[in-house]
């Protein structure tokens, strides 16, 4: 099932990817006006920049171990790589289970 925005042009609520099929009629709004498909660039589907304003002060800080500024993250990525580092995420579950307590759905 595709993913589409709706806008209503008289109160201007948005709906943002909502799965929903092809042959969908438009939804009346609570204003009363119809929720129109339309492209919103601000969906999930657009692309994560690389720009960042991190304050490293362990493992990729300067030299003498004052913290370093880093405004993209390729740069860290650089950073770790050449003192033989790279990034470690681990999940950790609950007993028994691999679902951690601090998970949530977004939807």
């Amino acid at each position: 099932m595709p993913m589409y925005d709706r806008a209503c042009s008289a109160c201007g609520i948005r709906r943002i990817d909502q799965l929903e099929p092809i042959a969908t009629p438009d939804p009346v709004c609570l204003c009363g006006a119809r929720l129109e498909r339309v492209f919103l660039p601000t969906g999930r589907g657009q692309v994560l920049g690389d720009e960042c304003d991190v304050w490293a002060k362990h493992a990729i800080c300067n030299d003498d171990g004052s913290p370093k500024h880093y405004t993209s993250k390729a740069e860290m990525r650089r950073a770790a790589a050449a003192k033989g580092m790279e990034p470690h995420v681990v999940h950790i579950g609950t007993k028994g289970g691999d679902k951690s307590k601090h998970t949530t759905r977004w939807t």
